[in-house]
């Protein structure tokens, strides 16, 4: 066997998914990609790190070719053996490796090997992303015919680079010795073969990537807490346009411009709001929402800005308002669009300033906060209208995310429905409590107007009033039910009576059941024996 006859094809076992070179696990990677993790390490850890852990890499991956040469072919001349190591580099693409000089003397234990490597890559690599080098940088080739050679010999081989291409030469090349050939010359070069140097500046490096797992298991929790605990929006996001909302909020999370969050009331405005928050680098500071639209503008005015004792009736002590506690963290003002004229004045103010009056004061407080706020109300058309203020428009929306509503992103009605299953079967005690196959046709055919807390409010009141912990369609509210039966509605004319009406419905309840007066009942909502009686009146 001579080390000129091994091919690539021969050697290595290509298959879908996985190379191997007789049973040894293989991966193909950039040299682009290497040469950024060379200039990553030289400037993480210094040059002569650097040199020492691409060494030490080489010299593995030698040896573990040298290993394989041994376990697969009858190597009758021990010089071949060493010669296919400069084979198996040119075949694996590391340079075109020539041996230009090997003396062998194997009851002296003394060898001299001299190879050159041609287009070295490891050469471009570090001229590439680090320039021209003062010294040569094939720290990997050097390991690697190292590594090589000592396995095959069984005794320790150092290779030492004489010319390199990446500091001016013409080729680059490397004389490989024993210890004791080399002499005191090897000495300086000693530590490059060892990691004992190292070992403090990977423990360094180890230690920053535990705290960044930690970080990121912390954010996961945080996201996992908010899937269990508030509204399950975020539970999976199988649609195009939902994944696109989240994408958005991820980016703009990172900053503290204020945030806009638009869409139909029950869509998730708060969570997202809250995920945005969380995903910042205000997520230990506080979380703060109101909602504008749920008080006076009176009691509005003291709960944002705060107060000072005595300033009103009942007002007996000073107060901070929602706009300092929030201090370093987050406010998310909900229906802005709600709020008086007088109010987005107040509001304004604090966006320009960021500082707040409290009412019955004259000194204003400086407030460190981010601004979220929400609406369902189409802004643009207040502002024509002159019911909204355009400067704080302008303020508010410097990036706006609109959340769609349920109806436009069907791919997310059975995994919410699913998740919401799933968190009340804990929350009420209904371990059995799961969807059945018959009412996903009804939750995907329905348009939701009160989107996703509708659909939490419909599958709770489903669990609540199922008998054995199933969802069935005739536990559904009858507002899904009809929808999803085509039941028509009953003729609202004025000449007609009350119990004309009613008993045009349970006709046509009737009807849509084929008959069953026991499943008529339960979309009715009356026992079967009240429908009973009324069909005999």
């Amino acid at each position: 066997m001579k080390a000129e006859d091994l091919e690539l094809d021969e050697l290595v076992q290509f298959a879908s998914g996985s190379l191997s070179l007789h049973g040894r696990r293989l991966v193909l990677h950039s040299s682009d990609a290497f040469g950024q993790f060379r200039q990553d390490l030289v400037k993480m850890l210094g040059p002569e790190n650097a040199r020492r852990l691409f060494t030490r890499f080489g010299f593995f991956w030698g040896q573990a070719d040298a290993a394989a040469m041994k376990r697969i072919f009858q190597w009758k001349d021990i010089t071949e053996l060493l010669k296919a190591g400069s084979r198996m580099q040119t075949l694996e693409g590391i340079a075109e490796t020539s041996v230009r000089k090997l003396e062998l003397d194997e009851t002296k234990r003394l060898v001299e090997m001299e190879v050159s490597w041609q287009d070295s890559v490891e050469a471009l690599e570090h001229r590439t992303v680090l320039g021209p080098a003062d010294s040569p940088v094939c720290w990997k080739l050097v390991g690697y015919m190292s590594g090589y050679v000592s396995f095959c010999l069984n005794t320790n081989v150092y290779f030492l680079e004489t010319g390199c291409r990446a500091s001016g030469d013409l080729d680059c090349r490397a004389v490989g010795k024993t210890r004791e050939n080399w002499g005191e010359q090897i000495e300086p070069h000693l530590p490059y073969f060892s990691a004992e140097d190292i070992v403090g500046k990977v423990a360094l490096l180890t230690e920053e990537l535990k705290k960044k797992s930690r970080e990121l298991a912390r954010q996961r929790d945080r996201l996992e807490s908010l899937r269990k605990e508030g509204s399950p929006f975020l539970a999976e996001a199988k649609s195009v346009v939902l994944r696109r909302v989240l994408e958005m909020a991820e980016r703009v999370a990172k900053f503290d411009s204020s945030v806009l969050i638009t869409g139909e009331t029950g869509v998730g405005k708060e969570v997202l709001a809250r995920h945005i928050h969380d995903a910042s680098h205000r997520e230990s500071g506080p979380f703060v929402a109101i909602n504008c639209g749920a008080l006076p503008e009176t009691l509005l005015e003291s709960e944002l800005f705060g107060h000072k004792a005595g300033s009103f009736t009942g007002a007996i002590r000073d107060r901070a308002g929602f706009f300092e506690a929030a201090g370093g963290g987050t406010i998310f003002l909900d229906e802005i669009g709600d709020v008086s004229p007088a109010m987005q004045v107040k509001i304004l103010r604090v966006l320009q300033e960021r500082e707040v009056l409290r009412v019955g004061e004259s000194v204003p407080r400086k407030v460190d906060v981010r601004v979220i706020t929400a609406t369902n109300r189409h802004l643009d058309e207040e502002v024509r209208e002159g019911r909204f203020r355009e400067d704080l428009l302008y303020r508010l929306r410097v990036v706006e995310i609109e959340v769609p509503p349920l109806r436009r992103r069907q791919e997310d009605i059975l995994p919410l429905a699913r998740h919401i299953a799933a968190r009340l079967a804990k929350g009420l005690n209904l371990p059995q409590l799961h969807l059945d196959a018959t009412c996903i046709d009804v939750l995907l055919a329905y348009p939701w107007p009160g989107n996703v807390r509708e659909l939490e409010n419909a599958i709770e009141r489903a669990a609540v009033v199922s008998v054995d912990g199933i969802v069935r369609p005739e536990t559904l509210p009858p507002e899904i039910q009809h929808h999803a039966a085509g039941i028509p509605k009953p003729s609202l004319s004025p000449t007609r009576t009350l119990a004309a009406l009613e008993m045009d419905y349970i006709r046509a309840v009737l009807q849509s059941t084929g008959g069953n007066r026991q499943a008529a009942s339960r979309i009715l909502g009356i026992s079967p024996s009240t429908l009973w009686r009324k069909l005999k009146e």
